[in-house]
């Protein structure tokens, strides 16, 4: 095996690990990672994500006006 069959294997398992830590992540907050999770209450609280709820409220503005 050459240098470069080490480094895609390398990289695809720095990959395979971020995505099984983000995976992990979002299921014991119940949340995904916001801008505003150090002050987010829905984190402690687990009520609906503010985040997510104003996104949603902002493509239902854009879905109306079309």
């Amino acid at each position: 095996m050459s240098t470069t069959d080490f480094l895609v294997i390398a990289v695809i398992a720095v990959l395979l690990v971020l995505a099984v830590r983000s995976i992990v992540r979002s299921q014991a907050n119940g949340c995904s990672d916001c801008g505003s999770r150090g002050s987010c209450s829905a984190h402690v609280t687990g009520a609906p994500c503010p985040a997510a709820k104003d996104m949603l409220s902002h493509v239902e503005d854009r879905l109306n006006k079309l």
